[in-house]
């Protein structure tokens, strides 16, 4: 009996760990391409895209082949952080969501899905 309990709580165990994402620096973010994980870095540029109406934000990494570019259309997930798109390069942000490639090898995380969160240290990086 105390056998089947262990083997349960085991179990138990790695289901909740298996169901949190892991923590990566986003220099190392392709080789988790179409998972779920928390991804950080310093913010190192921004750009808008005034046709499409969207918000880009470049981190983890000075090479963009190597970093992560965040894709905004609203900036509610920045305001409840309480900063502003403008405000935000230089900064540390931790990006929870799936880590996706484009069609030009460039890795991506879809920051208006719904799970997708966002996390802003209110401090500066120093680089």
């Amino acid at each position: 009996m105390k056998r089947i309990i262990f083997i349960a709580l085991l179990f138990i165990g790695f289901r909740a760990s298996a169901q949190n994402p892991g923590t990566i620096s986003g220099q190392f973010a392709d080789k988790y391409v179409g998972q779920v994980m928390s991804v950080f870095g310093y913010v190192y540029k921004i750009s808008y895209d005034k046709r499409t109406h969207t918000m880009f934000i470049d981190f983890g990494s000075k090479s963009l082949q190597k970093g992560v570019t965040l894709k905004l259309t609203s900036d509610d997930k920045l305001q409840a952080n309480n900063i502003n798109f403008q405000d935000l390069k230089g900064h540390f942000i931790t990006v929870t969501g799936k880590i996706m490639k484009n069609s030009k090898g460039e890795i991506n995380i879809d920051g208006d899905d719904n799970k997708t969160s966002v996390i802003v240290q209110q401090s500066f990086a120093i680089n």
